[in-house]
């Protein structure tokens, strides 16, 4: 496998990037199933992925693509130039309920990490900051910026988006299989991800105050720069 022939998700927690990567891993021509947790720091990590997808079975023989969903900055923040000749979808949503969202996630799972709305808050700036320095390196063919509301509001309409962007051919549908390994092991939405066969149209409720969440203003203050600073950059891609 090259480089460019690889598909990445490049967001954060708790953006609807499960549902879009099934989509994209029940593609005949994608290998892949979900978050892969591989590190991209040099011309090894392809194999590695492989490797990870025949060990959880999201390999696919013959695909002509690989794909990952990198959510952990850990796996991208040192990725070598070759990784910038990849597709990458970047996904974003608004800090509130993603905040919420990750911290119910967490304590649902009885994990400590992340399990107060300020650790949630810090890895979510501290996220999409790295998300913006790697927006500003792929060259703007091979790269696309969505939100989490726009692909909720209107699925078909985003999928249509993406495939013309980054050149799916055809165009990615919204149906999918959820894999078992994108539910297990931090491969992907362990909660939703099996009860659904496609992204459903839905109503999103309005973000609320960030100091609802009991975080410090200067986090909050924090919180909504990156937010506002990574959805500029999306919408000067257009």
């Amino acid at each position: 496998y090259q480089w460019h022939n690889a598909v990445f998700i490049l967001a954060h927690m708790r953006c609807g990037s499960t549902a879009l990567s099934n989509i994209i891993c029940s593609r005949g021509d994608v290998s892949g199933y979900g978050e892969a947790h591989v590190s991209y720091d040099g011309r090894a990590a392809l194999g590695r992925l492989a490797l990870n997808q025949r060990r959880h079975g999201g390999w696919r023989p013959g695909a002509g693509h690989l794909f990952d969903k990198i959510l952990h900055s850990r796996h991208d923040s040192i990725a070598p130039d070759q990784f910038f000749t990849a597709r990458a979808v970047f996904m974003l949503r608004e800090p509130e309920p993603t905040i919420r969202s990750i911290t119910q996630l967490f304590l649902g799972l009885g994990h400590g990490m992340y399990r107060s709305h300020a650790a949630a808050a810090e890895y979510y700036v501290e996220r999409l900051g790295v998300l913006e320095q790697l927006w500003a390196r792929f060259p703007a063919e091979r790269r696309i910026g969505l939100t989490h509301g726009g692909l909720l509001r209107d699925p078909d309409s985003a999928l249509a988006a993406i495939s013309a962007q980054l050149g799916f051919e055809p165009s990615l549908a919204n149906h999918y299989e959820s894999k078992a390994a994108s539910r297990r092991g931090g491969g992907g939405d362990p909660t939703q991800s099996g009860k659904h066969n496609r992204i459903e149209p839905g109503l999103l409720r309005p973000a609320r105050p960030l100091d609802e969440l009991e975080i410090s203003a200067e986090l909050a203050r924090r919180t909504e720069a990156a937010h506002a600073s990574l959805k500029v950059r999306f919408a000067e891609q257009w």
